[in-house]
């Protein structure tokens, strides 16, 4: 793999960018990690690198944001399996291939979100997932800075590829298959379900979620089987892992 192969989208000359902006930016997002401790991280797609890492450790993989910083994309190369990487570099020319069909003034509404596996110090796999959107998109319409937000995920295997623009009831999602993306309507819950699992995620048992919200303990048992049966997940950790990562909390 060639770290050109992630960029051969991307055609920025200097005279579109401005090194204000990226001190500007620095100092917020040096901000966002101080009061939430989120990990995340910025491309910057002029300059071919990382710009900004945050220091939550989850993916870092033992290394410090500074190192992985000056790893840039080829961090990558060394903590992603084959596969993954292969996969990635796949999504990632689709990704483009799809915001560049977007009229340039809805480009700053993609977001484009997927699972990979990081190789932990141990050598141990961990499954996260990260959401790219733009911060800064140059006058041509190129994505010059990206946030990428890494989360935990909720599923055992890579892949999971989805773009949102600004339509709140749909989204597109992709097929490793046949290498198309396809319309699918956006998981929705009902009130019910968000509040049992805002409870839960308060760490409420299931015999408190129904003295807290008046009904039988088999009724909140119910819902919850229901509600894993609809977003295809095991049990409430990863049912609240699949809400954060699909904003229904």
């Amino acid at each position: 793999m060639t770290i050109d192969q992630f960029f051969k989208n991307i055609s920025i000359v200097e005279a579109e960018t401005t090194p204000e902006a990226l001190i500007y930016n620095e100092k917020m997002l040096n901000a966002i990690t101080r009061a939430t401790g989120q990990s995340f991280y910025v491309i910057d797609f002029h300059k071919r690198n990382f710009a900004y890492v945050s220091s939550n450790p989850l993916f870092l993989c033992g290394r410090t944001s500074e190192e992985v910083k000056g790893k840039g994309y080829y961090f990558y190369e060394e903590v992603l399996p084959e596969e993954d990487l292969k996969m990635l570099l796949e999504i990632n020319q689709k990704g483009f291939d799809f915001f560049f069909d977007l009229p340039i003034d809805s480009r700053n509404s993609f977001i484009i979100s997927y699972d990979f596996r990081l190789i932990q110090p141990d050598l141990q796999q961990l499954m996260i997932n990260q959401k790219v959107t733009p911060i800064l998109l140059t006058e041509s319409g190129d994505m010059w800075l990206a946030l990428c937000i890494v989360n935990l995920s909720p599923y055992e295997e890579p892949g999971n590829v989805f773009i949102r623009t600004d339509n709140n009831l749909h989204h597109f999602r992709y097929s490793f298959v046949t290498k198309r993306w396809y319309d699918d309507e956006i998981i929705t819950l009902s009130e019910r379900e968000r509040q049992i699992l805002l409870l839960s995620a308060e760490g409420y048992t299931n015999d408190k979620i129904a003295n807290k919200i008046f009904i039988d303990i088999s009724t909140v048992k119910f819902h919850k089987r229901k509600l894993f049966e609809k977003i295809k997940v095991k049990n409430i950790t990863e049912a609240i892992i699949f809400a954060n990562n699909h904003w229904l909390l």
